[in-house]
């Protein structure tokens, strides 16, 4: 068998009745199957995960509706003014009761999401056109000056629309954690211009780094692999999670 043969062979799907056809993935093919299932994956995720808190909020709706509708009745009937207090009182606890039990859920479902976002970065400020991955990377190599991250270390890469900002902006999904990581570390070098690097947070997470960033009592905020971070007017550095107000850090 003569070496051309050979090569001709390899890689080549052959039929019962043309042996001389073949069958090529190319590697640009290949990655379009991956980045679409990657994205239909993340989609479900997110599905599964908004559908867990609309179920959540709706039981926990539904529980307020009746205690509220217990202590209309109790009124309505013409109990005792002390029974009445006792009864609200009660109503009241297993309210929150049940408040605390939603929040856990809602901060573990948070948690979740937020670790399927642990190799994503956003980039405010870049207009990347139709080829988003290779303008991630000029822009890196180039804003940050980091030379050894290649279009292949990046999975996925898209313009995102957000609410919070009207600046174009770019998610980066890399395929390695130390890529992303390198990456938010050399952000500082942004400073002064258009452009900005934050970690891909979640909406809770992004809501509560705003109300942060509102309080009279914060003096600076930031997060790091998920997890937010503040320097209180008095000096305190704290961790912060959703639902924990000011007060309770002070």
């Amino acid at each position: 068998m003569t070496s051309a043969a050979s090569k001709t062979r390899k890689g080549s799907v052959k039929g019962d009745t043309d042996e001389g056809s073949s069958v090529i993935i190319s590697p640009a093919e290949l990655e379009t199957v991956v980045q679409r299932a990657v994205e239909a994956a993340a989609k479900e995720i997110r599905q599964l995960l908004n559908e867990k808190l609309e179920r959540l909020e709706t039981k926990t709706a539904e529980l307020e509706g009746r205690i509220t509708a217990l202590e209309q009745q109790l009124a309505d009937n013409g109990v005792s003014e002390l029974s009445s207090r006792v009864n609200t009182m009660a109503s009241q606890a297993e309210l929150q009761a049940i408040r605390a039990e939603s929040r856990e859920s809602l901060l573990q479902s948070n948690d979740n999401e937020q670790y399927a976002r642990r190799n994503n970065i956003r980039i405010f400020g870049l207009q990347s056109g139709e080829d988003c991955r290779s303008a991630s990377v000029n822009f890196i190599r180039s804003a940050l000056r980091i030379s050894d991250i290649e279009a292949e270390d990046i999975e996925v890469a898209h313009s995102v629309q957000t609410s919070s900002s009207r600046r174009p902006a770019v998610l980066v999904q890399f395929r390695h954690r130390e890529h992303r990581d390198k990456v938010i570390r050399a952000r500082k070098a942004l400073k002064g211009s258009k452009y900005a690097i934050t970690e891909d947070l979640t909406s809770l997470n992004l809501k509560t780094m705003n109300r942060l960033k509102n309080s009279e009592y914060v003096q600076n905020t930031w997060s790091w692999n998920g997890k937010l971070f503040a320097i209180l007017t008095n000096g305190k550095k704290v961790q912060v999670r959703p639902f924990q107000s000011v007060n309770e850090l002070l």
